[in-house]
């Protein structure tokens, strides 16, 4: 009984520890920031010295970096494709461990999403005061709803 035990455990500890990696998935409306780093990130490489500069090797892009975000999203029969504008707004952080985001501004509409603390939104309207509910959206995931203000920091 003890071995069968000690064998789940290792089991559980090996599945946890390959499985539950991070590897920094970003949201949709978050991969034209990163992109934008990471190009800047291979137009400040430095290239090592050498004694002879027209044999020093150049410096290569190694990593895809779309100009683009690759995905788009479907449209549904004859509809006309519609172009998005460039969102204006402010994008803010989840300040405390976790965020409801609602229906309507105010305590009594219906929660339709939940955000953990350091999720990114933009602020399409903010709120006023303490009290106030802010109009956000979440770019990857097409949520758009309210929060509270108190909630959110840059």
């Amino acid at each position: 009984m003890f071995r069968l035990t000690a064998f789940l455990c290792i089991g559980i500890y090996a599945a946890m520890l390959i499985g539950g990696q991070d590897r920094g998935q970003l949201r949709f409306g978050l991969m034209q920031a990163e992109a934008d780093k990471a190009a800047q990130a291979v137009a400040v490489a430095a290239v090592p010295m050498v004694e002879d500069p027209a044999s020093a090797p150049q410096p290569v892009a190694a990593a895809f970096v779309p100009e683009k975000p690759l995905m788009s999203a479907p449209t549904l029969g004859d509809e006309p494709a519609q172009t998005a504008a460039a969102p204006s707004g402010r994008i803010l952080y989840v300040a405390a461990d976790s965020a409801n985001v609602r229906e309507g501004p105010g305590k009594d509409h219906a929660v339709i999403e939940r955000l953990p603390r350091g999720e990114a939104v933009l602020v399409l309207a903010e709120g006023e005061g303490a009290n106030g509910w802010s109009l956000i959206r979440i770019e990857g995931d097409g949520v758009e709803g309210y929060v509270a203000a108190r909630l959110l920091r840059e």
